[in-house]
């Protein structure tokens, strides 16, 4: 009877655990909020695909993790830069990002104003109205 008991018990909490995980499959890209205003424009004059692979630690065994990171060749007021993003892949839904005109927004200033824009996240908009966020990773002339 008492094994009976805690069989029943064991497959009841099982069943909890099992339940209370969280799954998501993918989640689409963010949609620009209405009122947003996207003041600033970017020319995109190239896209390259390249993996990013960092080395972690976990317990005393290294693992390594990959994302796939786009890289853009862009023009803002004059300056060629290079913007770099998180490539989503999400069925039925990739990332719109072609070469082209792009209204964006400045997100964030690591530093004042100045010649280097190193640092910089700038969201573009999307024809699609998603955003792609995006980090200046560097300048040339």
């Amino acid at each position: 009877m008492r094994l009976r008991v805690a069989v029943v018990l064991l497959i009841a909490c099982s069943v909890a655990l099992v339940s209370a995980q969280k799954t998501r499959f993918g989640q689409g890209p963010p949609k620009a909020k209405d009122g947003v205003d996207y003041p600033i424009k970017i020319h995109v004059s190239g896209i390259h695909l390249r993996k990013d692979c960092s080395l972690g630690e976990t317990s005393g065994t290294g693992y390594t993790t990959c994302n796939d990171m786009i890289y853009a060749d862009a023009q803002l007021g004059g300056q060629k830069i290079e913007l770099r993003g998180f490539q989503i892949w999400n069925p039925g839904h990739a990332i719109l990002l072609v070469p082209a005109d792009y209204q964006a927004r400045l997100v964030k200033a690591p530093h004042p104003a100045g010649p280097n824009p190193i640092g910089t996240e700038y969201e573009l908009l999307m024809p699609d109205r998603t955003i792609w966020r995006s980090t200046v990773t560097g300048i040339s002339e």
